[in-house]
């Protein structure tokens, strides 16, 4: 019944049914995965993770079962917040997927990519924030200095040591230098904010020749072309040529790059943004 009502969408009696169910079974790891998987689509992120964690020990951590249930955790985990280990969790899911042949490959691939971007967004705003902290620091300072040499100004002022013309031109003209001064602040961390103004660009040899996407597990063919493992593989079940020089071609054949899966980790860490390109 729970199955029943999670195909028609009704995901909190889904819910409800299932839990009756591990009450009665508390050792069948496929009712804590199928329960952890409806509590994904409630989101409820928290109640999704101690099942899927809990699924994979019934399982056995290396099992061909507990790929969904890594799946789950890994969904669960990027819902916290967690994207740097929803990223592992998520590629131990993908490499079970790859020794199972399982269809799943695709929709985990493509998961990845997104965790890639996730971690991205949070170290990003991290770093804005910390930047437009610094930024209302520095202003502060200057607002401070300002404020004493105005002060000193008075000082002066009182002692009879200016005129009134004077002391009014001389303070026209420390605001004006401080405003200057936070101008040239302000320019400065604008043009810290590379990213932000630069044009993006995504190298090509990161980009996959056949969905034109940006790689994250890229092989590399005999006739020295590397293709994203997903792409290429959905190639060969159409036609089992290489794409290039139309030479035989089979998956033995294709070897993992792990030089440019590396340069492409390290590029999406710092361009989150190319996920979309």
């Amino acid at each position: 019944m729970g199955n029943e009502h999670y195909k028609t969408g009704r995901f909190k009696e889904a819910d409800q049914l299932y839990s009756q169910a591990i009450l009665q079974n508390p050792t069948d790891p496929k009712l804590f995965s199928n329960r952890a998987l409806t509590r994904v689509k409630l989101q409820d992120w928290t109640g999704a993770e101690n099942d899927a964690r809990k699924a994979i020990e019934l399982y056995g951590p290396n099992h061909p079962l507990s790929m969904k249930s890594y799946y789950n955790l890994a969904q669960a985990l990027l819902g916290l917040k967690h994207p740097v280990e929803a990223l592992e969790t998520a590629k131990h899911a993908y490499k079970i997927c790859l020794e199972t042949r399982d269809s799943s490959s695709e929709v985990l691939s493509q998961f990845i990519l997104r965790t890639k971007q996730a971690q991205w967004q949070i170290n990003e705003t991290a770093r804005l924030r910390q930047l437009n902290e610094t930024l209302a620091n520095v202003e502060d300072l200057l607002q401070q200095q300002l404020d004493k040499e105005l002060d000193d100004l008075e000082v002066r002022y009182s002692r009879q040591e200016i005129g009134e013309i004077g002391r009014n031109e001389e303070r026209a003209a420390l605001e004006k230098e401080a405003e200057e001064r936070r101008r040239n602040i302000r320019e400065a961390f604008k043009n810290a904010q590379v990213e932000e103004t630069a044009e993006r660009i995504v190298p090509d040899y990161l980009v996959d020749g056949i969905t034109f996407e940006i790689m994250h597990d890229p092989v590399i063919t005999p006739s020295g072309v590397s293709y994203e493992r997903i792409s290429i593989l959905r190639h060969l079940k159409a036609s089992p040529f290489d794409p290039l020089t139309r030479e035989p071609l089979t998956e033995k054949q294709l070897i993992p790059n792990v030089a440019l899966k590396n340069a492409s980790s390290e590029f999406l860490e710092k361009n989150g943004w190319a996920v979309d390109y």
